[in-house]
């Protein structure tokens, strides 16, 4: 048909000029789901690092899918913030292609693409699972940002597997977080059941032997079997699972350096894929500053903390009180602060009941010298410094905490120093407000720094402007970093 082009060879057409827009493993990543649907597989991950446009890859099969008449219902659930991206790269991609927002508010169309949310999704499922009071089976769901449901019991995971369709497929930058048992959610429902088993078969004839052979005093016996199982499990899933990396995206650019031009012109060359910087980790170990230090050795005196290593009990929260401490002291609650010592009675019975819990003075961090806040607190003495050094060199950083409160220390110290700054944090909660300041940071070279939470700020959202990202805190989660580097290391 004149002015479609069949991706990949796979048998799917879509418009010409996306498939020219379209990168080799954009085009790739297509087919390989069309694929899924013409071998009537229920359904498939597209575990693609971040950045490398997995958004893009659904547009333009779904845009090739509806103009060959295979679907009309389409489910797409993502986290609110990435709504309105969505339909701004539908209304860029596919202009003609009809979508619209479920608000929850009105019965909706079944005869075109429908964008939601997970939280509007678990307080309207029956809605979207149901039309005249019956049953509704939609073509496709899609879930971007996958990982909401890695867990097999949560209100998200439950609510996404009550919408019927006869296809599902999963969209995820981080496909397994922490164990196997994350992946096995992630292929329960895209695979509806059909493929691992149950959890309980699944944890017995894979996750228990994998995991054995992964521990310190694993026999041989069990390490080999271990390994022969992971590649058993491997095999099985592979049809159903696509995942490419930066590092691999770039090694194939380098292998094929001038590819010759075909002589069909509706097999034309992807478009050469932009070259990503070559990225740089860096972990900084610090000093704690003398405040720091002196808290922390009288908090280890503490007997209750040194009963937690003769116990069974979890030193989950002395580890929490230890995590804050090494950030800023200003983060520990008032009555920590009098169990060492630190204030007088009656001014923690005082702050006790406020909402930040903070010490005295910490919900007035504005009043302090921004000297005392710095020297209070190894980290923040590192972070200025090296932030200084990088507006001077031109960069622009993203800093990430996991903390609103230690984001107003570091907002504190900067803004005394007249660094302009963005920043989102879960206090901003209209999306309007949102895109406006992340607009405003990718267009406004004088913003130097984006002050973001790991968890409202490190997922699915673009900010390329930034050429370094610093993790104040890392995350228990080494995924949750990842996904906040990868908010500026990607390709657009």
């Amino acid at each position: 048909e004149e002015g479609f082009v069949d991706v990949c060879g796979s048998g799917l057409m879509i418009y010409g000029e996306m498939h020219g827009k379209l990168f080799q493993h954009q085009r790739e990543g297509v087919a390989f789901l069309y694929h899924l649907h013409r071998e009537g597989r229920p359904g498939g991950i597209l575990a693609d690092d971040m950045g490398l446009g997995k958004t893009i890859q659904v547009i333009a099969f779904l845009s090739g899918m509806f103009d060959a008449e295979l679907i009309r219902h389409v489910l797409l659930v993502m986290p609110t913030t990435l709504v309105s991206s969505w339909l701004a790269e539908f209304a860029r991609w596919t202009p003609g292609l009809r979508v619209k927002e479920f608000h929850g508010t009105s019965k909706a169309e079944r005869t075109r693409n429908i964008v939601t949310s997970y939280q509007m999704l678990i307080n309207n499922w029956k809605q979207l699972a149901s039309s005249h009071e019956q049953e509704f089976v939609w073509d496709y769901v899609i879930l971007d940002e996958a990982h909401k449901i890695k867990c097999p019991s949560n209100k998200t995971t439950k609510c996404v597997h009550a919408i019927t369709a006869k296809h599902r497929l999963l969209l995820t930058g981080t496909p397994v977080q922490n164990n196997l048992r994350e992946m096995w959610s992630l292929f329960d429902f895209a695979c509806q059941g059909s493929l691992l088993g149950t959890a309980k078969t699944f944890k017995m004839e894979y996750e228990n032997p994998i995991t054995r052979a992964r521990e310190k005093d694993a026999t041989l016996g069990e390490k080999a079997l271990g390994l022969k199982i992971s590649e058993n499990l491997m095999t099985i899933i592979k049809p159903y699972f696509l995942r490419r990396t930066k590092e691999d995206i770039k090694n194939t650019c380098a292998d094929k350096p001038d590819a010759p031009a075909p002589e069909d012109p509706s097999e034309n060359n992807a478009p050469v894929m932009p070259s990503l910087t070559r990225k740089n980790d860096f972990v900084v170990w610090v000093y704690l500053a003398p405040v720091q230090e002196e808290i922390y050795r009288n908090f280890l005196s503490l007997d209750h903390v040194k009963q937690v290593l003769t116990t069974t009990r979890s030193p989950l929260a002395e580890l929490t009180v230890l995590k804050k401490l090494c950030d800023h002291p200003r983060l520990l609650s008032a009555r920590a602060c009098v169990q060492l010592g630190l204030e007088e009675q009656e001014s923690s019975e005082q702050d006790d009941g406020s909402e930040a819990g903070m010490l005295p003075g910490a919900n007035k961090i504005h009043q302090l010298p921004e000297e005392t806040v710095i020297q209070e607190s190894g980290k923040m003495l590192f972070l200025v410094g090296l932030l200084e050094r990088l507006r001077e060199e031109g960069h622009r950083t993203l800093v990430f905490s996991q903390s609103r409160k230690m984001l107003d220390i570091i907002e504190h110290v900067l803004a005394g120093r007249r660094f302009k700054i963005m920043r989102i944090d879960g206090t901003v909660t209209h999306l309007t407000e949102r895109e406006k300041r992340i607009n405003a940071f990718q267009s406004d070279k004088d913003d130097s720094v984006f002050l973001r939470t790991t968890q409202v700020g490190g997922v699915g959202i673009t900010l390329t402007a930034a050429s370094r990202v610093v993790i104040f805190d890392p995350s228990w989660n080494p995924a949750t970093d990842a996904q906040a580097v990868d908010r500026a290391y990607r390709i657009g």
